[in-house]
């Protein structure tokens, strides 16, 4: 896909969560339980600051993060948004960038990583305000199953200490996750994760779903009712179990 699909996309939902959350700062989100409408204008601002910055500066900005700065969450979301937006400006998706995935040393790692977040954090609006959840487009859903596979869960999982409690109940078993045209397999052993594409022939489970339903599950913000599950429907809840401490 065009790299600049994920920018495009990045600003619709943006504007959207805005407008959605305006004037309801207190308003609690249901998928992260514990913050507000405004926590989550704050985060997503954070976000966009952060990764602008470490375009900007070709490292990790320190010190980091930043104070908050004395202007109302949607007016620094906003700003941080307009920020980003020309930071990504006259950039090539496959220039060399500053990232913390050793597999995508690009631009297009924070193009992806941000529009994901972005539809993510959309959904989460949408969900507070009781409005209709529009499903994130099927090529950006790719994308991020794709990012939180490889990046948010394998290599997280393989790189940080802080979550080896996480998959301590990792059987090894197989999970394919299947979506659009991709598949992944997954295995889980206590401390070590591998994400490969492409199917295998010792699935455990088998899991087919739209890429916006898999996308939005894999980050908790759904469950497998909505998918054709094959084998051992206990791998499944077990790997999505894991999966939640990955997520937030």
């Amino acid at each position: 896909m065009e790299w600049s699909r994920y920018t495009t996309c990045l600003a619709v939902d943006a504007a959207r969560l805005g407008e959605l959350i305006d004037g309801q700062m207190d308003l609690p989100l249901s998928s992260v339980p514990g913050w507000t409408a405004e926590d989550l204008a704050h985060h997503l601002a954070e976000t966009y600051e952060h990764a602008a910055a470490v375009l900007r500066l070709g490292a990790e900005p320190d010190p980091w993060p930043p104070n908050r700065p004395p202007v109302s969450p949607l007016t620094r979301l906003r700003s941080a948004l307009g920020d980003l937006l020309a930071e990504f400006t006259g950039r090539e998706a496959d220039a060399p960038a500053h990232t913390p995935f050793e597999e995508d040393r690009t631009v297009g790692f924070w193009a992806r990583r941000i529009g994901v977040e972005t539809a993510v954090r959309r959904v989460d609006a949408e969900r507070a305000v009781g409005a209709e959840v529009q499903p994130v487009p099927e090529d950006v859903a790719l994308g991020g199953v794709d990012e939180f596979l490889h990046f948010h869960y394998a290599w997280t999982a393989n790189n940080s200490e802080n979550h080896a409690q996480a998959t301590a109940d990792g059987s090894g078993r197989p999970v394919v996750i299947l979506t659009g045209d991709r598949e992944f397999t997954v295995r889980t052993l206590p401390g070590r994760v591998t994400v490969t594409d492409g199917d295998t022939e010792d699935a455990a489970a088998r899991v087919w779903g739209e890429p916006s339903a898999v996308l939005l599950w894999l980050w908790g913000r759904g469950d497998a009712s909505a998918f054709t599950v094959e084998g051992e429907e206990s791998e499944v809840t077990r790997l999505h179990r894991t999966f939640a401490s990955f997520a937030r």
